[in-house]
């Protein structure tokens, strides 16, 4: 073997020995206090960490059975656990002076609970706003000085339910989250990717920012709203009793300035199903509409609403209001001049049944 090659192989070993050796030399669980500091620091809520290891392929350092706990107002349940907990570090600066820089963080297989009140107040509200011995916090606190180069959540399941309520909470699995460039104090973009219940999935992408240091859930953003496949009968929004179903897909944008929402997009229904009796209808149902939101009264108009059934086009109006896990609507339909030929199809969805060898012809 020439010597170049010789030295080569040594330098090789001599690096394979070492990169085996670091993980055995630095200690990183002597890092668990701070990041349980840091990250109750940020969310406003304990967050306990087990055993961490750390990987120099990845160069992260790893930790299991993450513990965050909920708003004491709420529940004494954890807000959320996770299987892992994996934070992306400098390595040069971990090793060679112990310090911890963190460039990413993500939550692996997370469970995580939303619960909302009959006033409209979430459990998350208080996230970043008051301190991990849930001291109060006074109006106008800015959110702690937090930021991290990426934030993810991955393969997450997410339950959705009301407080005090004997409904079961809804499920939804496949949740992933990605955040770059993530502070509270400043515009962050965000995508969301979750499968919904009966089928179908929904992906949000856009920007989200700063996150409100009085109630998180009126932090202002910007998105872009994709949902296919939605099973209607199975989606847990609607009364199984009121006999609804079929497929629907939505495309659209929500914009919230914290306060204010507006929704505009394109809803279109396939195999619709409108009454217990009702059969598929043959002909899709595309609903073009704008809605305005009043999130801190829980209520909304539908400004727009322009239902095509082929060429057949109705207009639906109205309001609608949040009365703990009830929605009361107020509602108008103006259908003028439709051509009957084209609400034939939608009759058996009604539970129409023509006679046999029978059908509308002519006729507005």
């Amino acid at each position: 073997m020439k010597p170049i090659l010789k030295i080569a192989a040594i330098a090789l070993a001599i690096l394979l020995v070492i990169l085996i050796a670091i993980p055995f030399l630095v200690d990183v669980n002597r890092f668990r206090p701070q990041i349980e500091a840091q990250l109750s620091s940020a969310l406003g809520r304990q967050v306990t960490v087990g055993n961490l290891g750390l990987s120099l392929l990845s160069g992260s350092v790893k930790a299991d059975n993450i513990v965050i706990a909920d708003d004491p107002a709420f529940s004494k349940s954890p807000f959320i656990t996770a299987n892992s907990l994996k934070v992306g570090v400098e390595l040069l600066p971990l090793i060679l002076s112990k310090q911890l820089n963190v460039t990413e963080i993500t939550l692996t297989q997370p469970e995580i609970t939303l619960v909302k009140t009959a006033n409209g107040k979430w459990n998350f509200s208080s996230i970043g706003g008051a301190s991990a011995a849930n001291q109060p916090k006074s109006a106008g606190t800015s959110p702690a000085n937090f930021s991290v180069g990426k934030l993810k959540v991955s393969d997450g399941k997410l339950m959705v339910g009301y407080a005090n309520s004997s409904a079961k909470p809804q499920v939804y699995d496949k949740v992933d989250i990605e955040m770059t460039d993530f502070s509270f104090t400043t515009q962050f973009p965000f995508q969301l990717s979750v499968r919904l219940l009966g089928g179908g999935d929904a992906s949000i992408s856009g920007k989200a920012g700063p996150i409100s240091a009085d109630d998180a859930a009126k932090t202002p953003f910007e998105a872009s709203v994709k949902v296919n496949g939605l099973d209607i009968a199975n989606s847990g929004f609607l009364d199984p009793a009121s006999g609804f179903g079929g497929l629907a897909s939505f495309d659209g944008t929500l914009d919230s300035n914290g306060n204010q929402a507006k929704a505009v997009g394109t809803f279109t229904g396939t195999k619709l199903k409108l009454s217990p009796k009702g059969l598929p209808a043959t002909k899709t149902v595309v609903i073009t509409h704008t809605v305005e939101l009043d999130l801190g009264k829980q209520s909304g108009a539908l400004t727009q609403g322009d239902v095509a059934i082929g060429k057949a086009v109705a207009h639906l109006t109205g309001t609608f209001q949040t009365q703990g896990d009830t929605q009361v609507l107020n509602m108008k339909l103006a259908a003028p001049d439709m051509p009957v030929d084209e609400l034939e199809a939608m009759l058996p969805a009604l539970g129409i049944v023509l006679p046999s060898g029978s059908h509308l012809k002519g006729g507005r």
